[in-house]
């Protein structure tokens, strides 16, 4: 064994007994690590289980109570909260990863940044509301409250995993489905129309930053957060650069891959088509949020564990794990559930819903291979490498926005616009996977080099349901 390995035995085991072969002594460090991530993973996803499928049970009552309209509107609200959510705080909030005894600094950072982007987000959207469609009017003033809601969650979600409050994360994933759902049947059953399916996801991320909020931060923190002088700000800025100049465009890139199509569907083909492909999309997100997010949690927080000089190795064997596990849970069912869905469907939403059916078996491509691209989605930032992610997320972009342009100037089908466009996001979704993994394993092949720092970006782990991880 060489000298990397045995330092990680030691940290993660005790020292083996002189009876132990010598692969014996080489394979418990890998059984404890496996084990190490089933069991996180397992307590993560436990409460996202619940969380997840109350949304999925609500769906057909939400059908009854709200129209394809309704959803549609529902799912551009989201789609654009999304993208501008991942530009909120310009990506500054994954650096309470990286800046250790300036984290306070890097928190109110964060916080400024989301407010003043919201507010300039507010006042243009003032300045537009006059072009706006009737139908949705009301957006131009929600979204940008949901934009700063969601970015403060993103950021009080970072600060938890900094701090290995996993499982006041796991709480939150939670509440915030949960609410959500409950709130929107509510809200149905009083007939309070279809702008208060985005009234319930904006109160969600309220009580979710109130639950963060009191679990994460004593009062004395919040007094440091409060305290810290705007020099302090200024040099967090400036170190962490790289972020907003590299991430960011990365991220934006990555949410409207994940986003656009909805609000572009929405506004080529109209609200209902975009409530349809919304449900879809949502009945699909479920089972990735359900396990694929978890582990990709579970990704970062173990990257943070060891020492230096095997993080290195265990996040690669961490990696490949990961992958394969979201491959056998969620993949394979994602497709199956896919080629069936024209057949339940209906029945399960009701006759103004059929055309859903066919939009989860297009949509089945891309959800099967972004579950398996999730557990290891923040690898470039992890390894420093976010030029090569940008291009990455360029190539991807192109493969997904490009049949949607050559099906409208084709007048093609809707449908048939939609399946290219999944097929598309798939072999995005896998080449981003199989570049990771890459290098993953380049940096387990370097002795001696300093592991990354783990950041993690909540944006892509948002969906279209807008359920926060």
């Amino acid at each position: 064994m060489n000298d990397a390995s045995e330092e990680c035995a030691r940290d993660s085991l005790s020292m083996p007994t002189t009876d132990e072969s010598a692969a014996e002594m080489k394979s418990r460090p890998t059984r404890q690590l496996m084990g190490r991530l089933v069991y996180a993973a397992s307590g993560v996803s436990l409460l996202s289980i619940i969380g997840q499928l109350t949304v999925v049970a609500s769906i057909p009552l939400l059908t009854r109570l709200y129209s394809p309209s309704d959803f549609g509107v529902f799912t551009i609200y989201l789609g654009i909260v999304n993208i501008l959510a991942a530009a909120a705080a310009l990506r500054l909030n994954v650096s309470l990863y990286v800046v250790g005894e300036q984290a306070y600094a890097a928190f109110k950072l964060v916080i400024v940044t989301i407010a003043s982007t919201s507010m300039l987000t507010a006042g243009a959207g003032v300045l537009l509301a006059s072009s706006a469609p009737e139908r949705l009017l009301a957006l131009v003033y929600l979204v940008p409250i949901g934009m700063a809601t969601t970015g403060i969650v993103d950021a009080l979600n970072c600060w938890s995993l900094s701090r290995g409050r996993l499982r006041d994360f796991a709480i939150g994933r939670l509440v915030a489905p949960v609410f959500m759902a409950l709130s929107q049947v509510s809200f149905g059953l009083l007939q309070w129309g279809g702008d208060s399916m985005v009234l319930a996801h904006i109160l969600s991320q309220l009580v979710l930053i109130g639950f963060l909020s009191i679990r994460v931060f004593t009062w004395n923190e919040v007094c440091r957060v409060t305290r810290v002088p705007w020099k302090d700000l200024m040099a967090v800025a400036r170190g962490e650069y790289k972020f907003p100049l590299f991430d960011l465009p990365g991220t934006i890139l990555n949410f409207g891959i994940i986003n656009l199509p909805a609000i572009l569907i929405g506004s080529l083909f109209g609200t209902s088509m975009a409530g349809h492909f919304g449900v879809a999309a949502r009945l699909f997100s479920s089972p990735i949020s359900l396990v694929a997010l978890p582990l990709s949690n579970v990704f970062v927080s173990e990257a943070t564990k060891g020492n230096e000089r095997c993080k290195s190795e265990h996040s690669y064997k961490s990696g490949v794990f990961l992958v394969l596990l979201a491959g056998a849970l969620i993949t394979l069912p994602a497709l199956a559930i896919g080629a069936a869905a024209p057949y339940f469907v209906g029945p399960l939403l009701g006759p103004d819903w059929i055309s859903t059916g066919n939009l989860m078996t297009a949509l089945a491509l891309t959800g099967a291979a972004q579950a398996l691209s999730t557990p290891v989605q923040e690898v470039p930032s992890l390894l420093r490498r976010q030029g090569l992610g940008l291009i990455i997320d360029s190539v991807r972009a192109l493969l997904v926005f490009a049949p949607i342009l050559l099906g409208v100037y084709g007048k093609w089908d809707p449908l048939h616009i939609i399946y290219a466009m999944s097929a598309g996001g798939a072999i995005g979704y896998l080449l981003r996977t199989a570049v990771s993994l890459l290098l993953l394993r380049g940096a387990s092949n370097r002795n001696g080099v300093a592991a990354p720092k783990p950041v993690h970006h909540l944006g892509l782990i948002r969906t279209e349901t807008g359920e926060v991880a």
